[in-house]
């Protein structure tokens, strides 16, 4: 052991719960060793295993099983009679060790069931409706799709939307109901709208989301980005009843941008903006967090991850600071997209986030 030893070169990892941990690091010299965590030093038992060569050259640290608690610095120190050496690396575990939020991943037809046997809480409402906003690209159309899909049990597209996330492909002012497989409509319709955008004279215009919320918009109107509809406008709805008006306004938000859009961003004020009306209005709000197979690679490898993933919890956490909406207000989905076939995990995550939107919506109409 006359050598100064070389500092240990450990890399970063990235882990799902329940994988193993090993750090392996072979020494230019004979020497002692000891393996630490968040500085303080490792020992052998349970699920940790240290292995040390007998020329004291081979050192390794497994840790099996992955959990929470094994996030962390790890550092291997090494010295002998000439000087000491050391090298880190930190461990990220992507989940947390259990689901923080349940889903029944085998009860899609019976939401479907209840959602086609649904009537109205106030009898003069023929459907609930619900208006879908947010920034160019989130998604907002192939929700409408992909509940249609869910419903019909096939790859439908009845809401068109555009190929890249650059200029809204919505234009006009449009009901969209849900039909079942057999082509009855339900219960409940959505309105799209032109995405929003962070400049003040592009996208849909506050001023004409608002109008949308009170029911002001006829059918068919051209959404203006800089002129929103007036009073004297043949599209504009003077007198709306309240099969008219918007029952629960839905933000959509990707959930791989989120993080990326700046808190005075024009997008997140426009939509704080459509939010303060909508309180004003006593109207339910809640978030679709669309892109979530983008924004974390478990989630792209297996839907049943979503309520493990660290990454969709962070998005939601930041989506809900953002936009002023608690979490239980929040329901990250997959959209139909690549897919030529109907998925269940994809259809469950749809189907329970509707299923909470349309008791919003209900309880609403109940209430007023």
């Amino acid at each position: 052991m006359g050598t100064t030893p070389s500092a240990p070169t450990l890399q970063d990892q990235c882990v799902k719960r329940g994988q193993s941990i090993q750090f392996s690091w072979r020494a230019n010299t004979g020497v002692y060793a000891k393996w630490m965590k968040d500085g303080k030093t490792l020992v052998n038992g349970g699920r940790i295993s240290i292995y040390q060569s007998e020329d004291y050259m081979d050192f390794t640290l497994t840790i099996r099983d992955a959990k929470n608690e094994d996030e962390g610095k790890y550092t291997l120190e090494l010295w002998n009679s000439k000087d000491r050496a050391s090298g880190s690396a930190t461990i990220k575990v992507l989940e947390y060790d259990v689901d923080w939020r349940t889903v029944n991943w085998k009860g899609n037809e019976n939401i479907k069931k209840a959602l086609r046997e649904l009537h109205p809480s106030n009898p003069n409402v023929k459907h609930l409706r619900f208006l879908l906003h947010g920034p160019v690209g989130a998604g907002k159309s192939s929700v409408i799709n992909s509940i249609n899909c869910a419903f019909q049990g096939r790859i439908n597209v009845n809401a068109l939307v555009a190929t890249t996330a650059g200029k809204s492909y919505t234009k006009v002012y449009k009901t969209h109901p849900i039909k079942d497989k057999d082509g009855k409509e339900l219960p409940f319709v959505f309105n799209d709208i032109m995405g929003q955008e962070n400049e003040e004279s592009a996208g849909a215009s506050t001023a004409d989301i608002i109008s949308a919320l009170n029911g002001h918009i006829r059918e068919g109107y051209t959404f203006n980005p800089v002129s929103a509809l007036s009073e004297s406008d043949k599209y504009y709805n003077i007198s709306p009843s309240l099969n008219d008006k918007i029952h629960c306004l839905v933000s959509v938000i990707p959930a791989d941008k989120i993080s990326l859009l700046d808190d005075t961003s024009g997008v997140i004020v426009k939509m704080r903006d459509v939010r303060e009306a909508a309180n004003d209005l006593e109207i339910l709000q809640v978030v679709f967090m669309t892109h979530v197979d983008k924004c974390c690679p478990l989630v792209k490898e297996d839907l049943k991850h979503i309520y493990s993933s660290k990454k969709i919890k962070q998005a939601m956490e930041h989506c809900s600071i953002k936009l002023g909406v608690p979490m239980n207000c929040i329901f990250p989905v997959k959209n139909y997209s690549e897919e030529n076939r109907v998925n269940e995990e994809i259809d469950c995550l749809i189907l329970d986030g509707l299923n909470q939107i349309v008791d919003f919506a209900n309880y609403y109409l109940g209430s007023i």
